[in-house]
């Protein structure tokens, strides 16, 4: 299965979701690592998904941490090839070597300059809303890759901007095994190639 574009997933809570997410062709699926996080994931249930899929890159969600123990301890149990954060975490993750996939709102658009050079160049993959301007994206792309956020919908339109990919979130399951993927296969779906 090809997808135009490159795809993350994160939040990914179930096997449903990481199943249906490697057989489309995604090339990241995210875990949420913070065990105050609601969509957390326990090293245990994660190593058990993990077996039931092959493809994607595993990408560790440290949104919510407040020490540099726990990047350590989420490199340690998830082995994950990124770590994903928002600038509220970006001071935790000097000691990591592991690239970042870093989440901004557009009110922190400008704060991105203020980054040192160490941490911009780290910087492999900016999560940016589907809300900026088209300048803000223009400008943002000089400098990063950008995954654009879908908060509501897809539209075909997307593909036009001066992006590397797509970021998408998966949900919970009804029941295990029952589930509803409506925009995540909606997106996925409209991004197969013909």
């Amino acid at each position: 299965m090809a997808l135009k574009t490159s795809v993350k997933v994160g939040r990914i809570s179930n096997l449903s979701d990481a199943r249906y997410c490697s057989g489309m062709g995604v090339d990241w699926l995210g875990f949420r690592v913070n065990k105050s996080d609601p969509d957390y994931i326990n090293p245990d249930l994660f190593q058990e998904i993990r077996g039931w899929f092959s493809g994607p890159e595993i990408v560790a969600e440290i949104y919510g941490i407040t020490t540099e123990a726990v990047v350590r301890e989420a490199e340690d149990n998830y082995q994950p090839d990124y770590l994903e954060l928002s600038l509220n975490e970006i001071s935790l993750v000097q000691s990591s070597s592991l690239p970042l996939l870093l989440s901004i709102n557009t009110l922190e658009v400008p704060s991105i300059k203020e980054l040192s050079h160490d941490l911009q160049s780290r910087i492999k993959y900016l999560i940016v809303p589907d809300t900026l301007s088209p300048n803000e994206f223009a400008e943002l792309s000089k400098s990063y890759s950008l995954l654009l956020k879908i908060s509501d919908q897809f539209k075909s339109e997307f593909l036009s901007l001066p992006i590397s990919g797509i970021a998408l979130e998966g949900s919970a399951e009804d029941k295990p095994g029952i589930k509803n993927y409506a925009l995540l296969a909606d997106v996925l779906e409209a991004l197969e190639e013909e």
